[in-house]
């Protein structure tokens, strides 16, 4: 297999006609795609199933088979083909060797991915970081904060390129020269918002990626969101909440990111009488998020999940190298530990904490801030050592900023958006919705608020 640096993602020529069918046939979700496959080994194998055979699959109805069967051959993959070199996309597909590794062994991943830009942004660390859309100027400014700062830190920033947090996340990472990956709801020739289209070229001319798993005409339908976001748990090591109401979407985010990804979420606090941080807060007192509240905190929470997920191989201080007196080793990594979680950390509470005299805090502080910083060092050296660029030139965007969408942004100029704000249950049993909003034969359930 080639390393991913090495990767380069399919032109439209490039990906097999059958693939191609499965993906368009807009009955099939992901759930039908691994079972089907599952059952009949190939996507070939799928195309020639016959009704009965389909019919056969758990959770597939003989009405919902004779609609598929249908679909299969409807479908025009010459047709995607060309709308896809009209805008320059290109695809990845689940097994290719510049598939997101982090996506890869989730749960149902896309069995292929409609691409614009560097494909092997989506292969470097990332952080999450999403929230509401109608988010308040203290969302704005925090959600731009953890960007620049994950992204100046040689960490790629994913968001699904919505209004409010999103857009500030995107722009925030743009700025510092960073990495950043929106993960749209519909397809790549029609980016919703419109007002961002300026923003998403802006990301692809500076070595990011847009990525979505409809075909590249697909309107900004319900029932895609939810499918949406467990994608950008999927490319994050974790996900930052940002700003998110008790019926978020981006609540639904990080619970993918806990429940189905084995990837620890985390929020941050928010005012308690602000109905916009109510979800954040409930959720950090219910215990299942963290809370952070810096860009320390965060990147602690990424360095767990990746040597959880076997990402990464842990920074190891070289003490040594600091001129750190072999006797006083264990207490400066024990010092460094406290001074990490708490940079504020009197002298006082730092010498009953280690249970040691104030006099010998001075020279320890001094040790173990060298080590933190470190520590700090070793770990964007080996970030930045890791990102690659194959695709396409690397651009510094230290100035554009684009559109302001915060709090003011109130436009609303299409009826899709207001199915925007909600989602499925059972959005994986199904495909893609048609414009009256029917899934075949699965459920709609109304499952929260995706941006507020």
């Amino acid at each position: 297999m080639r390393p991913y640096g090495a990767c380069m993602s399919r032109s439209p020529d490039e990906i097999p006609d059958a693939v191609l069918r499965l993906a368009l046939a807009d009955e099939c979700g992901p759930a039908f795609h691994h079972s089907a496959l599952a059952c009949f080994g190939t996507p070939e194998a799928v195309l020639s199933a016959s009704v009965a055979e389909l019919a056969g699959l758990e959770r597939v109805s003989l009405a919902r088979a004779e609609r598929v069967h249908a679909q299969f051959r409807s479908v025009d993959p010459d047709a995607e083909r060309e709308a896809m070199q009209r805008i320059g996309a290109r695809a990845v597909m689940l097994g290719d060797a510049d598939y997101p590794p982090l996506l890869a062994p989730v749960p149902l991943p896309p069995i292929m991915l409609w691409t614009r830009g560097r494909i092997s942004a989506a292969a470097e660390d990332a952080v999450g970081i999403v929230g509401a859309r109608r988010a308040t100027s203290y969302g704005c400014t925090q959600a731009a904060r953890f960007s620049a700062a994950m992204a100046a830190e040689g960490i790629a920033v994913i968001s699904g390129g919505a209004r409010g947090v999103d857009g500030e996340a995107h722009r925030a990472a743009l700025r510092v020269g960073g990495t950043t990956v929106a993960v749209l709801g519909c397809g790549l020739a029609e980016p919703y918002p419109p007002e961002h289209v300026g923003l998403f070229e802006a990301m692809v001319d500076a070595g990011g990626l847009l990525v979505s798993e409809f075909p590249v005409g697909w309107p900004p339908l319900a029932a895609n969101f939810p499918r949406r976001n467990r994608i950008i748990s999927g490319l994050s090591l974790t996900v930052l909440v940002v700003e998110a109401n008790v019926s978020s979407g981006a609540l639904i985010t990080a619970r993918h990111a806990i429940d189905d990804h084995r990837r620890d979420p985390c929020a941050l606090p928010g005012p308690v009488d602000s109905p916009r941080s109510a979800g954040c807060n409930a959720a950090i007192r219910d215990g299942w998020v963290h809370a952070v509240l810096d860009p320390e905190d965060l990147l602690r929470l990424l360095d767990e999940n990746a040597e959880r997920l076997g990402r990464l191989t842990a920074v190891r201080p070289d003490l040594a190298a600091l001129g750190v007196p072999d006797v006083m080793r264990p207490m400066v990594a024990r010092a460094a530990e406290l001074i990490a979680r708490r940079p504020r950390i009197s002298a006082e509470d730092l010498a009953a904490s280690l249970q040691i005299d104030t006099d010998s805090i001075p020279m320890l502080r001094t040790f173990a801030e060298l080590l933190l910083a470190q520590v700090k060092s070793a770990r964007t050296q080996r970030r930045r050592a890791a990102r690659t660029c194959t695709e396409a030139p690397r651009m510094v965007v230290r100035s554009w900023s684009g559109p302001t969408d915060g709090v003011e942004d109130r436009r609303e100029e299409q009826i899709a958006q207001d199915h925007e704000d909600h989602g499925l249950d059972d959005c994986f049993g199904g495909g893609f919705t048609d414009a009256g909003g029917t899934t075949g034969d699965s459920e709609s359930v109304v499952a929260g608020d995706q941006s507020e």
